[in-house]
Formats: structure tokens, C-alpha cells, sequence
């Protein structure tokens, strides 16, 4: 295939490149200017806390180029862009207590992103493989999700000649109290199982991008009880609106250039999902009673056979045969228990 870009390539190549020629820092005036951008940017400090300090007699002294919060985050605006924020307005079919925001990025442009950086140069693995201790191949090693016996199965229903850029998905719920005043979301972030997992799993390597925060409002009904199944569809809602671009990736493919700038055509499955039980409880439809990926429910967890494993095509053949009105949640709920 054609030679592509790497986010390096567009960084030289923006309206600032001349100015880079002699300040490599550009914007910034120079190094000291650019570690304390920097360390702001990486502080929890809030835009008010920001402009406090830089408007401390001290720091007035210091040969800064910006001295606002707002003419920091210009400087940053300046930069060659990422994945941009976006927001999308959920419509419900029940009431909430405020409107239901979703801010994300495009989850195909975190992953070309992660897929041509050039930091992830030769800590990648492009085509699956199979490793043994042995030249008599009895031993079989597991290491990188490239070595595994799904990435095989899924190589061979793909084009000839193209790739996979296995998805790895991560969710937990925290607070994000600095970002938007005491709001509680569950950040969504994204990854790519074919960074080499010494690599992807050091927090310095910043293999997990933040894709979206999902989220959480209080729902108005009668009923607390119906509160969490609101939530869930709330979550599901948001993951299926937020993942489109990734199943059209995942059955169409898309062109991507990787670190050395050579064009791949890459199909995006989703490989894992990292959470902790009851979101995955939550995500697989069953309740927290039960195994989210078999068919075992608590008083079978100590059987020392494997149960039937609990896949999406059975738990959405028996959502389709729930003769109910979705939206009548409380008759749903009863009728599903």
C-alpha cells in the first residue's frame, strides 16, 4: 500500500513549522517555559487555582509566555490536534433530574492514533504467531493476544494482505470532581492489544486513551428500584452510540498508517473488555448473582467443571423473545426476573 502520515509527519508540517526551525518549544518560549505549561497541565489544579498561582509575585518573575489559564490553554490550542472532543445529547424515554450529556472522542481516531504513533515502533505485533519451548512444538507459550488462538481464527476471516487492530476496552466509575463540578462518570478509555503488553501495561507508556466519559444522572420514577435498570440502558445507550464507528471498522475496515508510515488494512474486533464484576455483571445483561461469561450462578461457582459459556447471541435471542414493552420498565423488569 501508499506511504501514510504519522502524527510526528503533521506535526512538522502545520502553520507553526517555520517558527520551530529556531524554538523548537514553539509556542512556548523555551524549555522552562514549556516544563511549567507542563506541569500545570498535569496538575489537578482548576482553571481558578491555575490563574492564583501564575498570579503570584514569584511566579510574575519567572520569564513566562503566558499568564492566565486562558492563555495557557491557547498555547495548547496552538498544538497539532488529536482525537477532539465531542458532545452528543442522549434523548431518554424517562425523565431525568438534567440533560443527559455525552462528551467522547471518535474511538477509530484513538485508535489510529495509538496504531501510528511513533513511539509504539517495533512494540507492535501486525500478523498473529504461534511460539513453543521446543523445536518439537509440544509446549505452547501465551503471551501477546497476537499469540493467541482467537487472533487466528479472526485472521483468517479478513482479506488476504489485511490486518487486525484488536480493541481493548476499559471502564471504571470514579469521580471526576475537578473536570466538571462533583459529577460522577465512568471514563471509557481504549486501547490496542497489538502494543506489546510490557509496553501497554506501564502507565508511562500512555497506551490507554480516554474515549469518552459516560454518563450518570439521576432518573425521576417512582420506583428505586428501577433507578439501576435505567442506568444500564443508559450505559448500553452510550456504548452503542459511542462504538459505531468501530463495528463499521470492524466489518469494513479501515486504512491506517503505522508508526513507520506504511498504509495497513486494518479490521478493529473488540478483544477485551477490563472490568470489574458488577459492570460486567451489568454489561453482559445478567444480574450480580451470576457469572457475567457463564451460565453459573453463585451456588455453582465451586463445581470443578467449566459451565456453558454465556454468549451475546443467546442473551439477545432472549431479549427478543420478551413479549413486553421496553419502555414500560417495571413490566419489562418483572417480566424479565
Amino acid at each position: 500500500y501508499r506511504i501514510g502520515d504519522t502524527f510526528l509527519r503533521r506535526f512538522d508540517m502545520d502553520r507553526h513549522t517555520l517558527h520551530r526551525q529556531t524554538n523548537m518549544y514553539y509556542p512556548f518560549a523555551n524549555l522552562g517555559d514549556w516544563e511549567m505549561a507542563n506541569f500545570l497541565l498535569q496538575s489537578n489544579l482548576s482553571m481558578r487555582e491555575i490563574n492564583s498561582y501564575l498570579s503570584l509575585s514569584m511566579t510574575k518573575k519567572m520569564p513566562l509566555s503566558f499568564w492566565t489559564a486562558k492563555e495557557l490553554c491557547g498555547h495548547i490550542e496552538d498544538l497539532p490536534k488529536g482525537p477532539h472532543w465531542k458532545i452528543h445529547i442522549v434523548p431518554m424515554h424517562h425523565p431525568t433530574t438534567s440533560p443527559v450529556e455525552l462528551y467522547w472522542h471518535d474511538p477509530l481516531e484513538c485508535i489510529e492514533a495509538l496504531f501510528n504513533h511513533p513511539f509504539y515502533a517495533g512494540k507492535m505485533d501486525y500478523s498473529p504467531f504461534r511460539v513453543f519451548t521446543a523445536v518439537g512444538q509440544i509446549m505452547r507459550v501465551y503471551s501477546e493476544w497476537m499469540s493467541s488462538d482467537r487472533a487466528w481464527e479472526l485472521q483468517v476471516k479478513v482479506p488476504t494482505g489485511s490486518m487486525l487492530c484488536g480493541v481493548i476496552l476499559l471502564s471504571d466509575k470514579m469521580n471526576i470532581t475537578n473536570v466538571c463540578g462533583g459529577k460522577v462518570a465512568h471514563p471509557l478509555l481504549i486501547s490496542l492489544a497489538n502494543i506489546r503488553m510490557n509496553v501497554r501495561n506501564k502507565a508511562s507508556s500512555h497506551a490507554f486513551l480516554l474515549t469518552a466519559l459516560m454518563p450518570i444522572v439521576e432518573f425521576i420514577h417512582p420506583i428505586p428500584r428501577i433507578h439501576s435498570v435505567l442506568e444500564a440502558r443508559l450505559f448500553h445507550t452510550c456504548l452503542d452510540f459511542i462504538l459505531e464507528p468501530l463495528k463499521k471498522a470492524a466489518q469494513l475496515g479501515r486504512m491506517m498508517a503505522d508508526p513507520l508510515r506504511n498504509v495497513r488494512f486494518c479490521f478493529t474486533p473488540l478483544v477485551a473488555y477490563i472490568v470489574d464484576t458488577p459492570e460486567a455483571c451489568m454489561l453482559a445483561c445478567v444480574r450480580g448473582k451470576m457469572s457475567p461469561v457463564t451460565k453459573a450462578m453463585y451456588k455453582d461457582f465451586s463445581d470443578p467443571f467449566r459451565h456453558g459459556p454465556h454468549t451475546g447471541e443467546e442473551t439477545l435471542c432472549r431479549l427478543g423473545s420478551i413479549r413486553c414493552d421496553p419502555n414500560d420498565v417495571k413490566a419489562y423488569f418483572d417480566t424479565c426476573a
